[in-house]
Protein backbone atom coordinates (compact mmCIF):
# COMPACT_ATOMS: atom_id res chain seq x y z
CA UNK A 1 0.00 0.00 0.00
CA UNK A 2 1.42 3.20 -1.00
CA UNK A 3 1.66 6.65 1.32
CA UNK A 4 -1.66 8.28 1.63
CA UNK A 5 -0.85 12.16 0.83
CA UNK A 6 -3.68 13.22 3.68
CA UNK A 7 -6.26 11.52 5.75
CA UNK A 8 -9.13 13.43 7.66
CA UNK A 9 -10.34 11.71 10.68
CA UNK A 10 -13.90 12.39 10.69
CA UNK A 11 -16.83 11.98 8.42
CA UNK A 12 -19.16 14.50 9.86
CA UNK A 13 -20.14 17.84 7.66
CA UNK A 14 -16.35 19.51 8.06
CA UNK A 15 -14.65 16.76 7.39
CA UNK A 16 -16.39 15.99 4.29
CA UNK A 17 -15.81 19.35 3.52
CA UNK A 18 -12.22 19.44 3.91
CA UNK A 19 -11.87 16.48 1.85
CA UNK A 20 -13.84 17.98 -1.16
CA UNK A 21 -11.75 20.56 -0.74
CA UNK A 22 -8.40 18.83 -0.83
CA UNK A 23 -9.52 16.23 -3.60
CA UNK A 24 -10.14 19.38 -5.71
CA UNK A 25 -6.78 19.92 -5.31
CA UNK A 26 -4.84 16.93 -6.35
CA UNK A 27 -4.40 15.71 -3.00
CA UNK A 28 -6.65 12.72 -3.15
CA UNK A 29 -7.44 12.17 0.85
CA UNK A 30 -8.61 9.33 2.89
CA UNK A 31 -11.72 9.83 5.40
CA UNK A 32 -12.45 7.58 8.12
CA UNK A 33 -14.48 7.44 10.61
CA UNK A 34 -15.84 5.11 13.41
CA UNK A 35 -19.61 6.04 11.78
CA UNK A 36 -21.04 3.59 9.02
CA UNK A 37 -21.76 6.46 6.80
CA UNK A 38 -21.09 10.23 7.06
CA UNK A 39 -22.78 12.99 8.90
CA UNK A 40 -24.24 10.37 11.34
CA UNK A 41 -22.82 11.91 14.10
CA UNK A 42 -23.17 15.66 15.48
CA UNK A 43 -23.93 16.67 12.32
CA UNK A 44 -27.27 14.73 12.50
CA UNK A 45 -27.95 16.41 14.78
CA UNK A 46 -27.23 19.72 13.61
CA UNK A 47 -30.42 22.36 13.24
CA UNK A 48 -28.77 22.97 9.56
CA UNK A 49 -29.66 27.16 10.43
CA UNK A 50 -27.45 29.37 8.26
CA UNK A 51 -27.32 33.18 9.33
CA UNK A 52 -24.66 36.00 9.78
CA UNK A 53 -25.64 37.40 12.85
CA UNK A 54 -21.89 37.00 14.89
CA UNK A 55 -19.94 38.71 17.72
CA UNK A 56 -16.76 39.27 15.38
CA UNK A 57 -16.44 40.91 11.89
CA UNK A 58 -14.22 37.73 10.93
CA UNK A 59 -17.22 35.10 11.87
CA UNK A 60 -20.02 37.66 10.01
CA UNK A 61 -17.97 37.32 6.90
CA UNK A 62 -17.10 33.25 6.73
CA UNK A 63 -20.81 33.08 7.68
CA UNK A 64 -21.51 35.31 4.93
CA UNK A 65 -19.06 33.66 2.50
CA UNK A 66 -20.55 30.46 2.76
CA UNK A 67 -24.35 31.72 2.71
CA UNK A 68 -23.69 32.22 -0.75
CA UNK A 69 -22.08 28.55 -1.49
CA UNK A 70 -25.41 27.29 0.44
CA UNK A 71 -27.73 29.46 -2.42
CA UNK A 72 -25.72 28.06 -4.80
CA UNK A 73 -25.20 24.17 -3.46
CA UNK A 74 -25.72 22.37 -6.68
CA UNK A 75 -22.91 24.62 -8.22
CA UNK A 76 -20.60 23.96 -5.32
CA UNK A 77 -21.15 20.35 -5.68
CA UNK A 78 -21.10 19.90 -9.07
CA UNK A 79 -21.81 16.23 -9.46
CA UNK A 80 -25.05 14.29 -9.70
CA UNK A 81 -25.85 12.65 -6.09
CA UNK A 82 -28.88 10.24 -6.62
CA UNK A 83 -29.83 10.74 -3.24
CA UNK A 84 -30.57 14.30 -3.92
CA UNK A 85 -29.18 17.67 -2.61
CA UNK A 86 -29.93 19.61 -0.01
CA UNK A 87 -32.02 22.42 0.21
CA UNK A 88 -31.70 25.92 1.66
CA UNK A 89 -34.99 27.40 2.91
CA UNK A 90 -35.04 31.36 3.81
CA UNK A 91 -37.96 32.19 6.14
CA UNK A 92 -35.28 34.63 7.48
CA UNK A 93 -33.96 34.98 11.01
CA UNK A 94 -34.93 37.17 14.23
CA UNK A 95 -32.69 37.28 16.50
CA UNK A 96 -34.62 38.82 19.77
CA UNK A 97 -32.39 40.83 22.18
CA UNK A 98 -33.35 42.33 25.72
CA UNK A 99 -31.34 45.34 24.82
CA UNK A 100 -30.21 47.31 21.61
CA UNK A 101 -27.02 48.69 22.77
CA UNK A 102 -23.93 50.03 20.94
CA UNK A 103 -22.26 46.08 20.51
CA UNK A 104 -25.72 45.20 18.59
CA UNK A 105 -25.71 48.35 15.96
CA UNK A 106 -21.64 47.26 15.55
CA UNK A 107 -22.80 44.65 14.64
CA UNK A 108 -25.40 44.92 12.26
CA UNK A 109 -22.80 47.70 10.64
CA UNK A 110 -20.34 44.95 9.79
CA UNK A 111 -22.85 42.67 8.67
CA UNK A 112 -24.72 45.70 6.13
CA UNK A 113 -20.63 46.52 4.63
CA UNK A 114 -20.37 42.82 4.19
CA UNK A 115 -23.70 42.63 1.99
CA UNK A 116 -26.10 41.41 4.65
CA UNK A 117 -30.02 42.01 4.28
CA UNK A 118 -30.28 43.01 7.93
CA UNK A 119 -32.45 45.51 10.12
CA UNK A 120 -32.92 46.59 13.17
CA UNK A 121 -36.70 46.22 14.66
CA UNK A 122 -38.47 47.63 17.46
CA UNK A 123 -40.48 45.58 19.78
CA UNK A 124 -43.52 46.94 18.16
CA UNK A 125 -41.94 46.00 14.78
CA UNK A 126 -41.68 42.24 16.22
CA UNK A 127 -45.08 42.49 17.29
CA UNK A 128 -46.49 43.43 14.46
CA UNK A 129 -44.81 41.24 11.76
CA UNK A 130 -44.82 38.13 13.78
CA UNK A 131 -48.10 38.42 15.85
CA UNK A 132 -47.80 34.85 17.70
CA UNK A 133 -44.84 36.17 19.36
CA UNK A 134 -45.01 37.86 23.00
CA UNK A 135 -42.48 40.89 23.47
CA UNK A 136 -42.58 40.88 27.22
CA UNK A 137 -39.12 40.24 28.33
CA UNK A 138 -37.83 37.21 30.00
CA UNK A 139 -34.90 38.82 30.47
CA UNK A 140 -32.58 37.90 32.70
CA UNK A 141 -33.23 34.50 31.49
CA UNK A 142 -34.57 31.60 34.90
CA UNK A 143 -34.93 28.35 35.55
CA UNK A 144 -38.75 26.84 35.41
CA UNK A 145 -37.92 26.03 38.77
CA UNK A 146 -36.96 29.71 39.85
CA UNK A 147 -40.10 31.15 42.00
CA UNK A 148 -40.06 34.20 39.26
CA UNK A 149 -40.17 32.00 35.94
CA UNK A 150 -43.99 33.16 35.83
CA UNK A 151 -43.73 36.32 36.67
CA UNK A 152 -44.70 38.98 33.64
CA UNK A 153 -42.06 40.97 32.62
CA UNK A 154 -42.96 44.98 32.87
CA UNK A 155 -41.23 45.52 29.89
CA UNK A 156 -40.72 45.04 26.32
CA UNK A 157 -37.47 43.09 24.74
CA UNK A 158 -35.09 46.00 23.67
CA UNK A 159 -35.74 44.89 20.23
CA UNK A 160 -34.43 42.51 17.04
CA UNK A 161 -32.13 41.94 14.42
CA UNK A 162 -33.56 40.55 11.31
CA UNK A 163 -31.72 38.76 8.72
CA UNK A 164 -34.40 38.63 5.79
CA UNK A 165 -32.32 35.78 3.52
CA UNK A 166 -31.27 33.50 6.34
CA UNK A 167 -32.49 30.12 7.27
CA UNK A 168 -31.89 26.54 7.53
CA UNK A 169 -30.53 23.59 5.21
CA UNK A 170 -33.21 20.75 4.80
CA UNK A 171 -31.70 17.21 6.17
CA UNK A 172 -28.07 18.63 7.00
CA UNK A 173 -26.81 14.92 6.54
CA UNK A 174 -28.56 15.08 3.07
CA UNK A 175 -26.02 17.89 2.71
CA UNK A 176 -22.64 16.39 3.99
CA UNK A 177 -23.49 12.48 2.09
CA UNK A 178 -23.30 15.68 -1.45
CA UNK A 179 -19.89 16.67 0.00
CA UNK A 180 -18.65 12.75 0.06
CA UNK A 181 -20.38 12.15 -3.45
CA UNK A 182 -18.80 15.39 -4.64
CA UNK A 183 -15.35 14.03 -2.58
CA UNK A 184 -15.05 10.69 -4.24
CA UNK A 185 -15.90 12.21 -7.82
CA UNK A 186 -12.63 14.47 -7.44
CA UNK A 187 -10.32 11.68 -6.08
CA UNK A 188 -10.96 11.20 -2.29
CA UNK A 189 -11.53 8.10 -0.79
CA UNK A 190 -13.84 7.07 2.77
CA UNK A 191 -13.27 4.14 5.17
CA UNK A 192 -16.15 3.90 7.66
CA UNK A 193 -17.30 2.00 10.17
CA UNK A 194 -13.72 1.61 11.96
CA UNK A 195 -11.82 3.77 14.86
CA UNK A 196 -8.47 5.28 14.83
CA UNK A 197 -6.28 3.14 17.51
CA UNK A 198 -3.05 4.53 17.22
CA UNK A 199 -1.36 7.42 15.66
CA UNK A 200 2.75 7.26 15.50
CA UNK A 201 5.19 9.02 13.30
CA UNK A 202 7.06 7.33 10.52
CA UNK A 203 5.02 5.33 8.75
CA UNK A 204 6.72 1.42 7.41
CA UNK A 205 6.50 2.82 3.89
CA UNK A 206 7.89 6.23 4.53
CA UNK A 207 5.22 8.67 5.60
CA UNK A 208 5.23 10.90 8.77
CA UNK A 209 1.92 8.83 10.09
CA UNK A 210 1.22 5.06 10.84
CA UNK A 211 -2.67 4.77 11.86
CA UNK A 212 -4.03 1.66 13.14
CA UNK A 213 -7.61 1.26 12.62
CA UNK A 214 -9.59 -1.36 14.33
CA UNK A 215 -10.81 -2.60 10.89
CA UNK A 216 -7.73 -3.70 9.07
CA UNK A 217 -4.10 -3.02 7.87
CA UNK A 218 -2.44 0.53 9.35
CA UNK A 219 -2.08 3.10 6.57
CA UNK A 220 0.81 5.50 5.97
CA UNK A 221 0.33 9.15 5.30
CA UNK A 222 1.79 12.43 4.79
CA UNK A 223 -0.82 14.73 6.44
CA UNK A 224 -3.30 13.80 9.60
CA UNK A 225 -6.68 16.42 9.63
CA UNK A 226 -8.40 16.14 13.24
CA UNK A 227 -11.70 16.30 12.26
CA UNK A 228 -13.37 14.41 14.38
CA UNK A 229 -15.80 16.48 16.49
CA UNK A 230 -16.37 15.47 20.06
CA UNK A 231 -13.79 13.16 19.88
CA UNK A 232 -10.97 15.56 18.92
CA UNK A 233 -9.41 16.03 22.13
CA UNK A 234 -8.93 12.13 22.07
CA UNK A 235 -7.82 11.83 19.08
CA UNK A 236 -5.09 14.54 19.74
CA UNK A 237 -3.80 12.24 22.66
CA UNK A 238 -3.72 9.76 20.18
CA UNK A 239 -0.94 11.90 18.09
CA UNK A 240 0.82 13.08 21.76
CA UNK A 241 -0.56 16.55 20.62
CA UNK A 242 -1.43 18.74 23.14
CA UNK A 243 -3.01 22.01 22.53
CA UNK A 244 -2.79 25.34 24.30
CA UNK A 245 -6.68 25.87 23.95
CA UNK A 246 -9.63 23.98 26.20
CA UNK A 247 -11.93 22.04 24.16
CA UNK A 248 -14.47 20.02 25.35
CA UNK A 249 -17.52 17.67 24.42
CA UNK A 250 -20.79 19.58 25.94
CA UNK A 251 -23.66 17.39 26.19
CA UNK A 252 -27.08 19.49 24.36
CA UNK A 253 -30.94 18.52 23.72
CA UNK A 254 -33.33 19.58 20.78
CA UNK A 255 -36.78 19.31 20.98
CA UNK A 256 -39.93 19.44 18.99
CA UNK A 257 -43.93 20.79 19.06
CA UNK A 258 -46.55 21.16 17.10
CA UNK A 259 -46.24 24.53 14.99
CA UNK A 260 -49.59 26.38 16.17
CA UNK A 261 -49.60 28.59 12.88
CA UNK A 262 -48.29 26.59 10.35
CA UNK A 263 -50.56 27.53 7.24
CA UNK A 264 -51.33 24.45 4.57
CA UNK A 265 -47.82 24.07 3.25
CA UNK A 266 -46.03 26.26 5.03
CA UNK A 267 -45.24 27.50 8.44
CA UNK A 268 -47.12 30.64 9.69
CA UNK A 269 -44.84 33.20 8.77
CA UNK A 270 -42.56 31.48 11.64
CA UNK A 271 -38.45 32.63 10.55
CA UNK A 272 -35.90 31.20 12.36
CA UNK A 273 -35.80 32.85 15.72
CA UNK A 274 -32.59 33.27 18.01
CA UNK A 275 -34.02 34.12 21.06
CA UNK A 276 -31.50 35.43 23.46
CA UNK A 277 -33.84 37.13 25.62
CA UNK A 278 -35.67 33.86 26.40
CA UNK A 279 -32.55 31.72 26.39
CA UNK A 280 -33.74 29.51 23.19
CA UNK A 281 -34.05 29.36 19.47
CA UNK A 282 -36.18 27.58 17.49
CA UNK A 283 -37.30 26.83 13.77
CA UNK A 284 -39.86 25.36 11.48
CA UNK A 285 -39.41 21.84 10.96
CA UNK A 286 -41.22 19.14 8.69
CA UNK A 287 -42.23 21.88 5.86
CA UNK A 288 -43.40 24.11 8.84
CA UNK A 289 -45.70 21.48 10.40
CA UNK A 290 -43.36 21.93 13.62
CA UNK A 291 -40.54 23.69 14.83
CA UNK A 292 -37.86 22.37 16.79
CA UNK A 293 -36.24 24.56 19.89
CA UNK A 294 -32.80 24.05 21.44
CA UNK A 295 -30.65 26.20 23.97
CA UNK A 296 -28.39 29.28 23.70
CA UNK A 297 -26.71 28.04 27.05
CA UNK A 298 -27.98 30.97 29.39
CA UNK A 299 -26.22 31.85 32.71
CA UNK A 300 -28.93 30.31 34.41
CA UNK A 301 -28.65 26.47 33.02
CA UNK A 302 -25.72 24.22 34.13
CA UNK A 303 -23.61 23.10 30.92
CA UNK A 304 -23.39 19.41 31.16
CA UNK A 305 -20.12 18.44 29.76
CA UNK A 306 -19.18 15.44 29.34
CA UNK A 307 -15.61 13.68 30.29
CA UNK A 308 -15.67 10.30 27.99
CA UNK A 309 -17.54 11.16 24.47
CA UNK A 310 -17.79 7.30 24.04
CA UNK A 311 -19.95 7.33 27.55
CA UNK A 312 -22.88 9.53 28.13
CA UNK A 313 -26.61 9.94 27.77
CA UNK A 314 -27.48 9.77 24.62
CA UNK A 315 -31.32 9.70 25.80
CA UNK A 316 -33.34 13.62 25.31
CA UNK A 317 -34.35 13.94 29.10
CA UNK A 318 -38.03 15.12 30.77
CA UNK A 319 -36.20 18.03 31.91
CA UNK A 320 -34.43 19.22 29.36
CA UNK A 321 -38.03 18.84 27.25
CA UNK A 322 -39.72 20.52 29.77
CA UNK A 323 -37.31 23.85 30.13
CA UNK A 324 -36.89 24.25 26.22
CA UNK A 325 -40.34 24.25 25.70
CA UNK A 326 -41.58 26.06 28.75
CA UNK A 327 -39.42 29.14 27.29
CA UNK A 328 -40.88 28.47 23.90
CA UNK A 329 -44.41 28.88 25.65
CA UNK A 330 -43.44 31.86 27.30
CA UNK A 331 -42.63 33.12 24.03
CA UNK A 332 -44.78 32.29 21.38
CA UNK A 333 -48.62 30.98 23.73
CA UNK A 334 -49.98 29.28 21.36
CA UNK A 335 -47.60 26.42 21.86
CA UNK A 336 -48.77 23.50 23.34
CA UNK A 337 -46.85 20.25 25.49
CA UNK A 338 -47.64 17.23 24.03
CA UNK A 339 -46.07 14.12 23.18
CA UNK A 340 -42.20 14.13 24.19
CA UNK A 341 -39.98 14.13 21.12
CA UNK A 342 -36.11 15.32 21.19
CA UNK A 343 -32.67 14.15 20.57
CA UNK A 344 -29.39 14.65 22.35
CA UNK A 345 -26.00 15.51 20.75
CA UNK A 346 -22.46 16.87 21.57
CA UNK A 347 -20.90 20.04 20.09
CA UNK A 348 -17.16 19.88 20.43
CA UNK A 349 -16.66 23.57 22.44
CA UNK A 350 -13.81 25.69 22.22
CA UNK A 351 -14.35 26.91 26.06
CA UNK A 352 -12.59 29.98 26.08
CA UNK A 353 -14.82 31.85 23.07
CA UNK A 354 -16.37 28.91 21.28
CA UNK A 355 -14.70 29.72 17.88
CA UNK A 356 -13.32 27.12 15.64
CA UNK A 357 -9.51 26.09 15.70
CA UNK A 358 -8.17 25.63 12.38
CA UNK A 359 -4.80 25.01 13.07
CA UNK A 360 -1.65 23.42 12.13
CA UNK A 361 0.28 22.06 15.55
CA UNK A 362 3.63 21.69 16.83
CA UNK A 363 3.66 18.41 15.44
CA UNK A 364 4.70 18.82 12.00
CA UNK A 365 2.30 17.48 9.15
CA UNK A 366 -1.02 17.13 12.18
CA UNK A 367 -3.75 20.03 11.34
CA UNK A 368 -6.95 20.27 13.48
CA UNK A 369 -10.26 21.46 12.31
CA UNK A 370 -11.60 21.55 15.50
CA UNK A 371 -13.70 23.48 18.41
CA UNK A 372 -16.41 23.96 16.44
CA UNK A 373 -19.46 24.55 18.60
CA UNK A 374 -22.06 24.07 17.58
CA UNK A 375 -22.36 26.59 15.34
CA UNK A 376 -20.25 25.28 12.29
CA UNK A 377 -22.09 23.63 10.09
CA UNK A 378 -23.20 27.14 8.37
CA UNK A 379 -19.31 27.73 7.94
CA UNK A 380 -18.69 24.16 7.04
CA UNK A 381 -18.22 25.30 3.24
CA UNK A 382 -15.27 27.77 3.98
CA UNK A 383 -13.65 25.92 6.85
CA UNK A 384 -13.19 23.02 3.96
CA UNK A 385 -11.70 26.15 1.55
CA UNK A 386 -9.24 27.29 5.38
CA UNK A 387 -7.87 23.77 5.23
CA UNK A 388 -7.02 22.99 1.98
CA UNK A 389 -4.92 26.46 1.71
CA UNK A 390 -3.38 25.87 5.13
CA UNK A 391 -2.52 22.39 4.76
CA UNK A 392 -0.73 23.54 0.84
CA UNK A 393 0.70 26.67 2.67
CA UNK A 394 2.38 25.09 5.50
CA UNK A 395 3.35 21.61 3.57
CA UNK A 396 5.39 23.97 1.69
CA UNK A 397 7.04 25.54 4.15
CA UNK A 398 5.10 28.73 5.19
CA UNK A 399 5.73 29.43 9.07
CA UNK A 400 1.93 30.26 10.01
CA UNK A 401 2.51 30.65 13.61
CA UNK A 402 4.67 33.31 12.52
CA UNK A 403 3.02 35.05 9.45
CA UNK A 404 -0.33 33.78 9.64
CA UNK A 405 -2.04 33.00 5.80
CA UNK A 406 -4.48 35.17 4.45
CA UNK A 407 -7.15 34.26 2.07
CA UNK A 408 -9.69 37.28 -0.45
CA UNK A 409 -12.52 35.39 0.35
CA UNK A 410 -14.54 35.46 -3.72
CA UNK A 411 -17.79 36.32 -2.69
CA UNK A 412 -17.36 39.15 -0.04
CA UNK A 413 -14.22 40.13 -0.94
CA UNK A 414 -13.16 40.45 2.91
CA UNK A 415 -9.23 39.80 3.69
CA UNK A 416 -9.62 36.79 5.87
CA UNK A 417 -7.19 36.40 8.40
CA UNK A 418 -6.35 32.51 9.12
CA UNK A 419 -4.72 33.67 12.33
CA UNK A 420 -7.62 34.31 13.68
CA UNK A 421 -8.44 30.39 14.21
CA UNK A 422 -5.36 29.91 16.11
CA UNK A 423 -4.53 27.31 18.50
CA UNK A 424 -2.34 30.28 20.33
CA UNK A 425 -4.96 32.93 20.25
CA UNK A 426 -6.00 34.70 23.22
CA UNK A 427 -9.96 34.57 23.65
CA UNK A 428 -11.99 36.27 21.31
CA UNK A 429 -14.97 38.24 21.75
CA UNK A 430 -18.35 36.72 21.57
CA UNK A 431 -21.56 35.12 23.08
CA UNK A 432 -19.88 32.35 24.66
CA UNK A 433 -22.62 30.62 23.58
CA UNK A 434 -23.74 28.42 20.37
CA UNK A 435 -24.61 32.21 18.77
CA UNK A 436 -20.79 32.52 18.38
Amino acid sequence: MTTIPVVIIGAGVVGCSIAHAMARRGRAPLVVDTQGEVGHGSTSASCGIVRRFYSTQTMIALAQESMGVWAEWAAHIGVDDPSGLARLERPGALFVLPRLDETVRTQVAWMKLLGVDVEILSADEIKSRHPFLRTRSQWPVKRPDDPEFYTEGAEAVGGGVFERDAGYVVSPQLATHNLRVAAEAAGASFRLGGAVRSISPRGARGGRFALTLDDGPSIDAEVVINAAGPHSTLVNALAGVALPIEIRPLRREVHAAANPVAAEGGSGGVPVVGDIDSGIYFRPEAGGRELIVGSLEPECDRLEWIDDPDDWNDAATVAGYERHLLRLMKRFPQIRLGRRRGLAALYDVTVQDWMPVLDRTDLPGYYVAVGTSGSSFKTAPLIGAILAELVDACEAGHDHDRSPLRMTLARTGFDLDIGFFSRLRAARPSSATVLG
